[in-house]
């Protein structure tokens, strides 16, 4: 058994002119082995040489092309099937600097890289989502890339929701959960001064908490797929009102919304997408990039995690069908929510094709917060795609990195280091 390197060059032996990779051939003899096994069939073992010694017939730079991506269709194909797709994400290093109840947050680090600006950036999900979404794979770790342009980033993680938690409200992400996790970042890296990076509702999250908070030692803000204003979410606003007061009725009913019904909801805002992409995995098994952001972008949807029922009835209502947040009139913790406190730098990307945050909700940011400094950047993108997709290291990193670093050279040190307060148990915080 052989395997071809994606160069194309040629090895001593004439009936198989292609490079041979030895550290590959014992995986994929083991993994026939196992396929074997599992089958109990050996078909599998001629039909890809078969189907190769037809192809290498034609006797042209087409022929071997294709023949190439037959037998890498093949053994990419077998690692598929046989692989725990949930390996794939999640593999950078960190560690954990604070644990309190499902709150958690991470210092990622990699090996002998050296911080070179001193302002920690702290990413912050959304809702729904699990954090990894900020660490899918290498070559597609938001993480990884900040940690080798010489950023220190910090990842929060609110932790999956249970039948506990009900009654949590937004309130309690970004008046208790959020500051906390600032706090302790602050406490670990030493300096005050931080960046915060948040994507979609992560991004919503760290607008309220500096404006809800006074937080003026957070200078930098990136969002990435933000809305704003929710009155310009087109399909997903025009159901949200249409739905009125079942909403209630309907999460009263389920209680927390379930992770696979919004991983469900979420396929169906691509419908074509979502019936060819299995077809489309097939075509592309010979591109083992290809399959491994297949796996990847599958656990983030499949990945779902419930939503509290109570902060999606909250978001549902007063976000979506109210538009509170645009109109200054959101009230989080007694305190009221106006955008204008914001006073960081901010920087803005919206995707062209998305139809979850559309350019015009995101674009809205803009002309409601204080800030001075502040860029929007248009790019050729859907929701997922602008953070994760393969142009994503190109048309948003990059930039996001250079902006950054024009503002992150200073950071203010930490006077005094006092105790992280601890945060109230999610049962406590809900009732208070």
């Amino acid at each position: 058994m052989a395997t071809i390197l994606r160069n194309g060059a040629s090895n001593d032996n004439p009936k198989f002119p292609f490079a041979v990779e030895p550290g590959r051939r014992t995986r994929v003899r083991w993994r026939y082995r196992r396929l074997v096994a599992l089958t109990r069939c050996h078909t599998a073992l001629t039909v890809p040489f078969h189907m190769i010694g037809t192809l290498l017939q034609r006797g042209d730079w087409r022929g071997r092309i294709e023949a190439q991506r037959a037998l890498l269709r093949f053994l990419n194909g077998l690692d598929w099937l046989l692989r725990d797709p949930k390996t794939v994400v999640g593999r950078t290093p960190y560690t954990t600097i604070l644990h309190q109840g499902k709150l958690e947050v991470r210092r990622y680090h990699l090996g002998s890289v050296k911080q070179r600006y001193p302002v920690p950036i702290v990413l912050v999900p959304p809702l729904m989502v699990k954090p990894f979404i900020y660490d899918l794979y290498p070559g597609r770790s938001l993480v990884a890339f900040l940690l080798e342009r010489g950023f220190q980033p910090y990842v929060v993680d609110f932790g999956e929701p249970d039948e506990a938690d009900q009654i949590v409200r937004l309130d309690q992400y970004v008046v208790e959960w959020l500051p906390a996790a600032c706090r302790a970042v602050r406490e670990d890296s030493g300096v005050e001064t931080l960046s915060l990076l948040g994507y979609c509702m992560g991004g919503v999250f760290c607008l309220m908490y500096v404006a809800v908070e006074a937080d003026h030692d957070v200078r930098n803000i990136v969002c990435i797929a933000t809305p704003v204003d929710m009155s310009k979410m087109g399909i997903l606003a025009w159901v949200a009102k249409l739905a009125g007061k079942q909403v209630e009725t309907l999460a009263h009913t389920l209680g927390n919304v379930p992770g696979g019904l919004s991983s469900t909801a979420f396929r169906l805002l691509t419908p074509m997408k979502n019936l060819t992409r299995y077809t489309d995995l097939f075509l592309n098994l010979w591109n083992h990039e290809y399959v491994t952001g297949f796996d990847a972008m599958n656990q983030w949807v499949g990945q779902f995690i419930d939503y509290p029922r109570d902060a999606f009835v909250q978001f549902t209502r007063e976000f979506m069908q109210q538009n509170k947040l645009a109109r200054g009139q959101l009230t989080l913790g007694g305190k009221v929510v106006h955008l204008r406190n914001v006073h960081s730098n901010v920087l803005v990307f919206a995707g062209k094709t998305d139809q979850v945050a559309p350019p015009a909700a995101v674009r809205a940011l803009l002309g409601k917060v204080g800030s001075k400094d502040k860029t929007f950047l248009l790019v050729p993108a859907g929701h997922m795609g602008i953070l994760a997709g393969s142009q994503a290291p190109t048309q948003v990193w990059e930039p996001m990195a250079r902006w950054l670093a024009a503002r992150s050279r200073r950071a203010k040190a930490r006077q005094s280091r006092h105790a992280i307060a601890k945060p109230a148990t999610r049962m406590q915080a809900a009732a208070s």
